[in-house]
């Protein structure tokens, strides 16, 4: 009798965590595809308070990127100067017409689910923080292609490249 009990509750359990599964990926199909369409785009969104923007590639085109090198460093190589090209992060908030004086945090999210936070002081330290769509002379592939973009952020004051974003979907400024 007691093993009934214990086996009927493993199967209760079991068959609830199952609906639990498929009732947070029905919520996540959307968001999903709305990723999906991001990527494929090459498209990644601003936030700032009532504001919102899709910046597509033209777009960054028009903020005229600029080359520079950075150390990249990451768990599974050696630290290598690579040469992006990219806009920096200032350069688009002022050219969408965005104060981020009064800001005081900016997060960057990614098509995988990482984010990545900054202070305004590091954004608006000259030369520090970019949104890049090029590295070493190439545009940046997609994750669906084993590359890092469309888009990747790099922040040349950070250590060890821990703070960099690549495949990003989503810079919200508060």
């Amino acid at each position: 009798m007691k093993k009934i009990k214990q086996s009927t509750l493993i199967v209760i359990f079991v068959a609830v965590l199952i609906i639990a599964v498929g009732i947070l990926a029905l919520f996540n199909a959307d968001d999903i595809g709305v990723k999906r369409e991001l990527e494929m785009n090459a498209e990644f969104v601003i936030k700032y308070s009532d504001f919102e923007k899709t910046i597509g590639m033209q777009d960054m085109l028009d903020f005229e990127p600029v080359k520079f090198t950075a150390v990249m460093d990451t768990s599974v190589s050696e630290p290598e100067e690579v040469t992006f090209k990219g806009v920096e992060l200032k350069t688009i908030c002022e050219g969408l017409g965005i104060d981020i004086s009064p800001a005081e945090t900016f997060e960057v999210r990614a098509l995988d689910g990482y984010s990545s936070a900054l202070t305004a002081d590091e954004v608006q330290s000259d030369g520090n923080v970019y949104i890049c769509m090029y590295m070493n002379d190439e545009v940046l592939k997609p994750k669906s292609e084993g590359g890092y973009g469309p888009y990747m952020m790099v922040v040349k004051s950070s250590m060890f490249s821990q703070r960099w974003c690549k495949f990003v979907q989503e810079i919200e400024i508060r």
